[in-house]
């Protein structure tokens, strides 16, 4: 077994042990044999390649080739024609999976459930590093350089892992690497044996510097290189590999769970524009006139100041005990609610909801669900850090549903309002002046907080106000703002109202912020106290805190499937105020329009199994995609070798000398397949050239010309060298050998020149040796002194 095949497969190995870091990634171990698959389609491609003596040039190539195929067969094979051929469904397939991917990376914390969409990103990026992994210890020649990406694979989970990864994995990951280095350094021990090095000066007895201590040097500097580097590449990590704080994704600290969740109102514009409204969910319960459904809620406002985040409302991060904070425990009834309730029990069934926050009613104290969701009792949120609502069994809600009554909110005074929830929801936000002057306006002679609220909703509810509900929301001129240019234009939906309510009871100095879920849907047809919730009833609605009654839904958005005003939002009797007119609780007839995705009402049944729905449909362009856009890719990857010869010619040429001159008949020799003996003269080579190629008369005199004009300008004296113009001869020679050449040879040496694949390939490597050295170098002078006091001891 020839040293190319040890490292292809020691390569292979150390990839697959330094995989197990991904193990505490996912609930489930069905993951592992799609991506070791991804790492053994890589190794058996680099055996074949070597096998048949591919250049080494092309070796990553022909891998990254294998191993898109074998995710599409092992990811979208149903789409493929004859079970191989790609068709035009395969990218959309797969384009789906990684969205899907992406949102559940941003949704979950580890352990994640194992989903297609997370394995496909898995695999993709373990096959990856076993090409980098393959490239950098077969090809280049760099087996120590590879625990680079092999730390990646290491990094990477250590940040976002609870706790770390342990010492399990990270054992397992060196015990790889170091692998593939004992069988690259055995090759090398064996070829030369132990390299004798000459002492430094003033080098003392256990002062020189071992091979072992420089292996360690790297290991060391490759480790705290990445610990820095790969937080500040990969958005999200930010510095937790150095002990940091926490950004975006989950983290687990002690015995809470601290998650940041995608923003939820980002979605509602998708929802509810979609040509067809889909069933989200639907539901069962004894309340005779059911409110809206909650997720969660959002308490930092973005005037667009802060670029680290869009503009609008944002969630805070949602916390909760592991053990004590399962809503299967019960929920606290949040002291600051006192007020009367109503007990409510529900029934719901999910359908195409796909989200880790729990639709409940208001006021749950008990939710009897699978797997584990947890209460954040500040934003009032049933959250899963580890899994989703999609495929979840129907759940059960008991709940205390408040009822809030007008004596009770205009009762609260300004010194009523909890200092910790000033705090957090009753901070000042930046607001334009247009915005301030309005929210002065509005309440403008009212010194109660509960009517303050209410002339601010009843401003956009009023008819001769003229506001309006449509998607198309009203956009602010370049560098304007969002919020003033919607109170301006009067039309948006949901969250431009909601927004808006919620900004301006800040101004007013009444603690808010923006909830997010969905109206209550509709009644179906001859289905008693059952419930139809979709698309069209997703919604964002502001909430104002008051003391003793806690946090209280107002509903300034007109217009809405679904949208109910609260009775004890509106005053027994509409003060007359400029501007406003009465507000009437009025519900707006559903729309009906055809609905997909529904699920049979009787799923709501106790025991029923809800079937898992799935949408295809092909965005058009797969097929263009995947039979044009993939080969014109391949074909470019192809031409490479071609441009960086045609560079590198025209770079050369830049100084026509004899040198120049012969070292590019070298080039074009070597290129279709003619050996040169280093030890030969210009005038032993070139006719050694003529013997191998037998070239017409032409030719050969250009071959004289060069070999004689490259012998003067190495040996004649300066100021006596040859200034002739080489460079047809040059042209003429390649020409001739190239014609002469069988039209497999021609056409490599036109389009993949072993010259330039042999060039690049040295160039990487001295490269990567100059880094190699500079590093060791520095190091070594830095830790040379320690190393001598130890000796002298």
């Amino acid at each position: 077994m020839n040293i190319r095949v040890q490292l292809t497969l020691a390569s292979g190995f150390a990839v697959a042990m330094a995989s197990a870091a991904l193990l505490p990634l996912f609930e489930g171990g069905s993951w592992i044999l799609r991506t070791l698959g991804a790492v053994l389609i890589v190794v058996l491609v680099g055996l074949a390649g070597r096998r048949c003596g591919l250049p080494r040039a092309l070796q990553p190539l022909l891998g990254l080739l294998a191993l898109v195929g074998y995710l599409c067969v092992a990811f979208a094979g149903s789409s493929l024609s004859y079970a191989l051929v790609p068709s035009g469904r395969t990218l959309d397939v797969l384009r789906q999976l990684v969205d899907s991917g992406r949102v559940d990376i941003a949704a979950f914390g580890p352990p994640v459930p194992v989903r297609a969409g997370l394995v496909l990103i898995s695999a993709a990026g373990v096959g990856a590093i076993a090409i980098l992994v393959d490239l950098l210890a077969v090809v280049l020649d760099k087996a120590a350089v590879a625990g680079l990406p092999l730390l990646l694979l290491l990094a990477v989970p250590s940040a976002v892992v609870p706790g770390g990864l342990g010492y399990l994995p990270f054992v397992l990951g060196a015990a790889g690497w170091l692998s593939l280095l004992l069988v690259e350094g055995n090759e090398r021990v064996g070829r030369w044996g132990t390299p004798m090095r000459a002492a430094l000066p003033g080098a003392r007895p256990g002062g020189d510097d071992s091979s072992l201590g420089r292996v360690g040097r790297r290991i060391g500097v490759t480790a705290l290189g990445l610990s820095i580097l790969v937080p500040a590449v990969i958005p999200g990590l930010d510095h937790r590999l150095l002990g940091g704080g926490s950004g975006a994704g989950s983290t687990v600290s002690g015995g809470s769970t601290e998650t940041f969740t995608y923003n939820p109102i980002v979605r509602l514009q998708a929802e509810l524009s979609l040509p067809i409204p889909r069933q989200l969910l639907l539901y069962e319960t004894d309340d005779p006139q059911p409110d809206y459904l909650k997720m969660t809620t959002l308490d930092q406002y973005n005037d667009g100041s802060d670029t680290r985040f869009p503009a609008g409302w944002r969630a805070s991060p949602l916390v909760a005990d592991q053990q004590s904070g399962k809503v299967q425990n019960g929920i606290a009834v949040p002291l600051d609610d006192g007020g009367a309730h109503r007990p409510i029990h529900m029934r719901i069934a999910v359908d195409s909801l796909d989200v880790n926050w729990l639709p409940v009613p208001f006021g749950p104290t008990n939710v009897e669900v699978e797997g584990r969701w947890l209460w954040d009792p500040r934003s009032q949120t049933v959250f899963s850090a580890s899994r989703k609502t999609e495929g979840l069994q129907p759940y059960t809600v008991e709940a205390n549903r408040p009822l809030p009554d007008r004596a009770t909110l205009a009762a609260v005074q300004f010194n009523d309002v909890d200092p910790a929830i000033s705090k957090t929801y009753g901070s000042a936000v930046k607001v334009t002046p247009y915005v301030a002057a309005l929210a002065q306006q509005l309440t403008r002679g009212e010194s109660i907080l509960y009517d303050k609220a209410v002339a601010i909703q009843a401003y956009f509810r009023a008819p001769e106000n003229n506001f309006g509900y449509t998607l198309q929301a009203s956009q602010p001129e370049p560098g304007g703002d969002a919020l003033e240019a919607f109170l301006r234009g009067r039309q948006g939906f949901c969250q431009q109202y909601a927004t808006a309510m919620a900004v301006l009871l800040r101004v007013a100095g009444i603690p808010s912020r923006v909830a997010v879920g969905f109206t209550p849907g509709t009644p179906i047809a001859g289905q008693k106290n059952r419930y139809r919730v979709t698309t069209d009833n997703a919604h964002a609605w502001p909430e104002a805190w008051f003391a003793g009654a806690g946090w209280v839904r107002f509903e300034p958005t007109p217009s809405q499937s679904g949208a109910t005003v609260p009775d004890y939002t509106v005053p027994a009797v509409d003060p007359a105020r400029p501007g406003v007119g009465p507000t009437v609780p009025a519900t707006t007839a559903p729309t009906s329009r055809p609905q997909t995705g529904q699920l049979d009402p009787d799923v709501l049944e106790p025991g029923a199994v809800i079937p898992h729905r799935t949408t295809s449909g092909s965005s058009g362009f797969g097929l263009l995609s995947l039979w044009l856009v993939l080969p014109l890719s391949a074909a470019a990857l192809s031409l490479t070798p071609l441009l960086l010869t045609l560079m590198r010619r025209r770079r050369r040429w830049l100084q026509p000398h004899a040198l120049t001159a012969w070292c590019q008949l070298e080039d074009d020799a070597h290129d279709v397949g003619f050996r040169w003996h280093p030890s030969d003269s210009p005038r032993a080579a070139a006719a050694r050239l003529a013997a191998w190629r037998r070239f017409p008369e032409p030719a050969l005199a250009a071959l004289e010309r060069i070999s004689v004009a490259t012998e003067r300008a190495r040996y004649a004296p300066p100021g006596q060298q040859p200034t002739a113009d080489l460079r047809p001869d040059v042209n003429l020679l390649r020409a001739e050998l190239q014609q002469g050449s069988p039209g497999r040879d021609r056409w490599r040496a036109r389009i993949l020149p072993r010259s330039t694949l042999r060039w690049a390939t040295q160039g990487l490597s001295k490269l990567l040796d100059t880094v190699d050295d500079k590093v060791d170098h520095t190091l070594s002078a830095v830790t040379r002194p320690l190393r001598r006091r130890t000796a002298d001891r």
